[in-house]
């Protein structure tokens, strides 16, 4: 267990506990039935408190990492960098296209998958997010560049 894994698991729990006081003294919670401004911040408090928790006690059961953990640090970055140039190419290539190339690159650059794989789930996961987006959310999203 790394030193910084831990205080970063400490500090995450404080921040929910601090986020939860800050709603409860400051804002309004209100009635699950009338909630007020305060309840949605409360609960995510509560939420970051228990996670934090939970993976400090995850951390004390898992083997200690191994030494290549150090190549893997370049994850976060490419990760960031993809989703930036997600963001971009959104309103120029269309949401449809720059979803299933996004996803394609995600799977293939950041998780090393198999291409079949990397193809179902850019497919299956473009898909559902366009018809949770347009269908469910009825939020407009930006139209393709063939279109």
């Amino acid at each position: 267990m790394k030193k910084y894994e831990r205080i970063t698991a400490v500090l995450t729990s404080l921040g929910g506990v601090w986020i939860m006081f800050y709603a409860w003294g400051t804002l309004k919670l209100g009635t699950i039935h009338v909630p007020d401004a305060g309840l949605v911040p409360f609960l995510c408090g509560v939420g970051l408190v228990i996670l934090g928790i939970a993976w400090l006690v995850a951390l004390k059961w898992t083997p200690e990492r191994e030494k290549h953990e150090e190549k893997r640090l370049w994850r976060p970055i490419v990760s960031l960098l993809l989703m930036v140039v997600y963001g971009f190419l959104m309103e120029e290539m269309g949401y449809i296209t720059s979803t299933l190339l996004f996803m394609i690159a995600w799977q293939q650059i950041v998780e090393r998958e198999k291409w079949l794989k990397t193809i179902v789930i850019a497919i299956l996961s473009t898909a559902g997010m366009y018809a949770l987006f347009v269908y469910l959310l009825q939020v407009p999203i930006p139209k393709e560049f063939f279109m």
